[in-house]
């Protein structure tokens, strides 16, 4: 009943509309033959990109009640976002591929993390973004190890056209009483662009339709700055720098885990700061086309408070990690005669991690005897990485481009492990231990990986695209030579482990005939030697190269704008994956079989007033994961949950606006993962202004 009410708000929310749409005009529509995107390393129309890729443009963020990069990613077909118990910290998954498997990049800079159980994080406030390119299935060729999943790529804010231009935001949330402010002075004169932002945002305990979930606040604070001067108009100069300061608390809710007493994560401080310089020259000769070569010095530093209590162990670890990166690429891009287009580059990586982990280990054994262990574990290690590559277009008809390339990768890791151990049995405060215990490990290895791929633009309007493309991801530091506390129990790493391999097969079809978009892809992937952790003996678990997954399904993009300025639409996922482990197979592999978005947007002229609505619902079919450990099942019902935006454009050049949203109408209790309720009923609202 509740869902047939919605169904009959939302036809009257779509006649009031219509009502207003009467003699107004519709905003331009915005089709694929508009939109240009350097997923392929090269600008280029959507159209002509031998890959799927998704673009969330600046009028996306600027309308979006965004509070982190997750939530303007969620809606992306083929992506989800998980929360992992916490809001400030969201990973995603692209085609059922989780975090480890998918680069987060800023700018084409990557985020490494080596010492996490969760993946690269997404350490940048939304309203520093430009636009987000999401490229899905395997870019290794072009981005290098990580990508078996697919990429985002988060494009910054730049300069301006004006010598002094600006824009500030102010936003609220009732699903976390969060807020947000933003400000950016920003312009350009004569040969320099600059901008110069800052922003906040905070947020309080998340609000569910089963109540508030305790520790689960977040805040951040960030600030960018970003200087660059013409020398000519083909060429460029500049520098940027980035400080993104977090604090976020990870919560549960109706129950601690299974056996546990008390189980808490709180993470004070996640701090990436980031220096960049780079330089751009295009139109050196009549083939050497462009050249580009940028460097960076990135630091992540985190300090990790976590909690397991499980009786009769009391066990609370400290972990402060420091990772700092140093990066050098240079693209070159060739025009070889009147069809083939050639990019090569080379790129180097180094991440230096120092990373201290103090864990206090209370054990009731009963009657007199109460041990109390205090453990010092310290890390100190690299990894460093050259990468060639090559990737060419060629245009062999008029019609059909082919499109091929291969990347040579060379990894080599190192890492010393101090440890150190002191034991009471009388329930006192051992004191600090010495470091007594050193071990060195070191490997290297090289992995080389191709592509393969064609568009045919025989029918107007319309582009078929076809690949395939080998993904592959080196283990991280943490899996090969780094001891990790997990649960209560302890992951012991293994220095031989291979790296995770995949082969990923697409077709799809892009049709923009004018006000229609229509953008279906099929995929296939097959991944082997994923790495898994199994349990040796009690509690203690190591890595292996003993896992894999077959994935296949279907994404669809689809909508028409009408001349009165509706526009019904939809995105979703199909997807069935089959998770190998151990000689064991599995369809329960946490990944919902259907999920996506779908409704009816309007956009309108009156009065001179810009109005925008959309009515839309998103849903997820029934999930369920399987637990080879313990050989137990964990399911979540499906759901659907509806939701209203609107809003409005005014003043010169539509240089303000007025963004609301009611989101989850009828106050849904689902989850995206086994952690915490999303988010129930809950409003917000945003105003933009540039000047």
């Amino acid at each position: 009943m509740q869902k047939k009410k919605m169904l009959k708000t939302a036809a009257a929310v779509s006649a009031a509309l219509a009502a207003l749409a009467s003699g107004a005009c519709a905003e331009e529509a915005l089709t694929t033959e508009t939109v240009h995107v350097t997923a392929s390393r090269v600008e280029q129309e959507l159209l002509d990109v031998p890959m799927s890729v998704s673009v969330i443009t600046q009028k996306d963020i600027e309308r979006s009640n965004a509070q982190t990069v997750g939530d303007l990613l969620k809606d992306v077909p083929g992506v989800r976002v998980m929360n992992d118990g916490s809001q400030g910290m969201k990973r995603i998954q692209i085609r059922g591929e989780d975090a480890f498997r998918t680069i987060v990049m800023i700018d084409g800079q990557r985020i490494a993390e080596h010492k996490s159980m969760s993946g690269a994080p997404i350490l940048i406030d939304p309203s520093m973004i430009e636009r987000i390119e999401v490229i899905k299935g395997p870019a290794s060729v072009l981005y290098g190890s990580d990508a078996i999943g697919g990429a985002v790529n988060i494009i910054t804010k730049k300069g301006g056209t004006k010598p002094l231009e600006g824009e500030v935001s102010a936003g609220m949330n009732t699903s976390n009483s969060g807020k947000s402010l933003y400000g950016s002075v920003y312009g350009g004169a004569g040969g320099w662009t600059y901008r110069f932002s800052a922003g906040i945002e905070d947020a309080e305990d998340l609000h569910t339709a089963k109540g508030d979930v305790d520790n689960t606040a977040f805040s951040s604070r960030s600030m960018q700055g970003y200087v660059a001067y013409d020398f000519t108009p083909d060429t460029r100069a500049g520098f940027t720098l980035e400080h993104y300061d977090l604090d976020f608390q990870t919560g549960l809710q109706d129950m601690q885990p299974s056996g546990y007493d008390d189980f808490a994560v709180n993470v004070p401080e996640w701090k990436r700061t980031k220096g960049a310089v780079f330089f751009e020259s295009k139109n050196i000769t009549e083939n050497f086309v462009r050249l580009r070569a940028d460097a960076y010095v990135q630091k992540n530093d985190k300090y990790m408070e976590n909690r397991v209590w499980m009786n009769p162990m009391k066990m609370d670890s400290f972990a402060d990690n420091e990772l700092l990166q140093y990066g050098v690429s240079i693209q070159t891009d060739w025009q070889l005669g009147d069809r083939h287009y050639l990019i090569a580059g080379y790129e180097f990586l180094y991440d230096d991690l120092e990373a201290q982990t103090n864990t206090h280990t209370r054990v009731a054994i009963g009657g007199p005897m109460n041990m109390y262990s205090r453990k010092l574990t310290e890390n100190d290690g690299y990894q460093m990485s050259h990468a060639v590559y090559a990737s060419m277009e060629s245009a062999l008809t008029d019609t059909f481009a082919l499109n091929y390339g291969a990347r040579y990768t060379w990894v080599s890791s190192e890492v010393t492990t101090h440890t150190g151990r002191n034991v009471t049995m009388d329930g006192s405060t051992p004191g600090e231990p010495d470091l007594t215990d050193k071990e060195k490990s070191d490997s290297s290895d090289g992995h080389v990986v191709f592509n393969l791929g064609g568009v045919w633009r025989g029918i107007e309007h319309t582009a078929v695209r076809a690949i395939w493309a080998q993904g592959y991801r080196s283990p991280n530091l943490m899996e090969r030579y780094i001891p990790t506390s997990m649960g209560g129990g302890e992951v012991v790493p293994n220095p031989d482990l291979d790296p995770e391999t995949s082969d990923n097969f697409e077709l799809g079809v892009r049709f923009t005939p004018g006000r229609a978009v229509l953008d279906i892809a099929a995929f296939y992937s097959k991944a082997d030697d994923y790495i898994a952790s199994f349990e040796f003996e009690s509690n203690r678990y190591t890595n292996k190269n003993v896992s894999g997954a077959k994935t296949h399904g279907i994404e669809v993009t689809a909508s028409y704008l009408f001349e009165s300025g509706f526009e019904p639409y939809v995105s979703g996922t199909w997807l069935r994956r089959k998770f190998e482990e151990g000689g064991e197979s599995t369809y329960d592999s946490g990944t919902p079989e259907l999920y996506g978005r779908y409704g009816v947007r309007w956009t309108g002229l009156l009065e001179g007033l810009w109005l925008r609505a959309d009515a839309y619902a998103v849903s997820q079919s029934d999930t369920a994961q399987y637990d080879f450990d313990s050989g137990t099942t964990t399911s979540y019902g499906g759901s659907t949950h509806f939701n209203l935006t609107g809003g409005i454009g005014f003043g010169p050049q539509n240089a303000y606006s007025l963004d609301v949203g009611l989101y989850n109408i009828t106050n849904k209790a689902y989850k995206l993962s086994n952690a915490i309720y999303e988010p129930g009923r809950y409003f917000s609202v945003k105003f933009n202004a540039k000047f």
